[in-house]
């Protein structure tokens, strides 16, 4: 494992998530032009190869745990590179990178044309598809970032819950009644008392206005709709101990 202090210090660096032989071509792409990066990736074998190379790796033992991104760096990076083996991990990576820091640049690998969307939906500024797939056209979409637009249409969203589903995953919406013990926490008071269960991916306030990808220290006021991620009966749970009412997305 490489020492936490070598960890510590990487700033605007680079994630490669996943060590396939994408991750393999892009790690060597970026070694030889000296940018900064970390592997992250659950598999013992891969990061032996990853160690064999020279380069800074770290195993997740949950890819689906924001500390393991956050072990990483992910909100001092400056580009994260989702290339893991399926495409519904690579977009809740994605979900999840863009909510920790709003201003990383995301590339993210897509194995089906139609994942393509998804991944914009999710966060994603790049998508590369394998009719496109070259490291080195990572590496110049890494040097040469443009800003991307982010989709909103329900359509979308409707399949991004399929997609997500693969994981067990899913996205509810909870509206904050006006006696909610949650009315005026920030997100980040609201998901530590949720001990991980769920991310809260947007905010709709009360006015109709749609805040995406909102900051952890954004404060909650009565009659916010909380869309979050996470599997249905933890969410549910927690928000019935809490008095919210649900309502379907």
């Amino acid at each position: 494992m490489t020492p936490p202090s070598l960890l510590a210090d990487l700033k605007d660096h680079v994630i490669i998530c996943g060590y396939g032989s994408l991750g393999r071509m892009l790690a060597m792409n970026l070694a030889e032009a000296q940018i900064p990066f970390v592997v992250i990736d659950n598999q013992r074998q891969r990061l032996r190869l990853a160690q064999q190379s020279g380069h800074l790796f770290y195993r997740s033992d949950d890819l689906m745990d924001e500390n393991e991104l956050l072990a990483v760096g992910v909100d001092r990076a400056r580009t994260l590179v989702a290339v893991l083996a399926d495409d519904a991990s690579n977009v809740f990576v994605t979900l999840i990178a863009r909510r920790l820091n709003p201003n990383l640049q995301i590339l993210a690998y897509g194995e089906l044309p139609a994942t393509e969307s998804k991944l914009r939906f999710a966060g994603a500024d790049h998508v590369v598809l394998p009719s496109s797939i070259s490291a080195q056209r990572i590496v110049q979409l890494i040097t040469r970032p443009t800003v991307l637009d982010f989709l909103e249409e329900k359509e979308e969203r409707s399949h991004l819950i399929e997609l997500l589903s693969q994981l067990d995953l899913q996205i509810e919406e909870f509206t904050l009644p006006l006696d909610a013990s949650l009315v005026g926490l920030a997100i980040a008071d609201v998901e530590a008392k949720g001990r991980g269960r769920f991310i809260i991916m947007a905010v709709r306030h009360h006015n109709g206005e749609l805040v995406t990808h909102p900051p952890l220290t954004l404060r909650l006021a009565a009659g916010d709709t909380l869309i979050a991620l996470g599997r249905a009966a933890e969410m549910k749970a927690f928000f019935r101990q809490y008095g919210h009412r649900r309502l379907g997305i």
